[in-house]
């Protein structure tokens, strides 16, 4: 059999690592992504108080902004109640809209188009932790540690010194990165305008 034939379960593991490498660098290339900085958190926050914390510290760059949502995502998974303030909080402030219902933080809920979003969520468990780095379909979308988050742009993504851009973010549960556009808000945080590619459902776990 020729060596291009050779299924991979009879190459040697580092002839297979090579070759996942490249097909990784390929797909990059196809889609014209360039890395931006990983972002990365040690855990995951148990009150809003913390995510606060976080996020003032976090989403202070473009992939901080997008790193933030998809911690608010996964928070989601694990408490819905705590993880939907979190959302909120992670979404542009104009989009947001004045609510005193219990779901609502700081006097704001989401809007309803993004609330529908959420329902997403429910239906998608995987999407929760679908954009962790390691996270896959053959591994029970398990991510490695420290939980990471990792973003690319393409040449039409925009320049970020207007205040906007699209991320594309990674993930290994579908056929390509999943856009989200963010903007730097009225307190200079980095949130999400556009989001609701990240809410499309996954492959399902193996």
């Amino acid at each position: 059999m020729p060596l291009d034939q050779t299924p991979l379960a009879f190459l040697p593991m580092k002839r297979i690592v090579s070759f996942l490498l490249v097909s990784f660098t390929v797909s990059l290339v196809a889609q014209n992504l360039t890395e931006r900085k990983p972002v990365s958190f040690f855990g995951e926050p148990t009150t809003i108080e913390e995510f606060k914390t976080i996020q003032a510290a976090t989403a202070t760059t473009p992939e901080g902004g997008a790193a933030v949502l998809v911690l608010a995502m996964s928070m989601y998974g694990k408490n819905p109640e705590l993880g939907r303030k979190a959302v909120v909080l992670s979404v542009l402030s104009k989009n947001r809209q004045k609510s005193n219902k219990p779901t609502a933080v700081d006097g704001v809920d989401l809007g309803g188009s993004d609330a529908y979003l959420l329902g997403q969520l429910d239906k998608y468990k995987m999407l929760a932790n679908g954009y962790w780095k390691g996270a896959e379909p053959s591994n029970g979308y398990l991510p490695t540690l420290p939980l990471t988050v990792e973003t690319y742009t393409n040449p039409y993504s925009g320049d970020e010194t207007t205040g906007k851009i699209k991320l594309f973010v990674a993930t290994k549960g579908a056929s390509s990165y999943r856009p989200v556009s963010v903007e730097k808000d009225a307190d200079g945080l980095w949130r999400a305008k556009e989001m609701s590619s990240l809410f499309v459902g996954m492959m399902p776990a193996k």
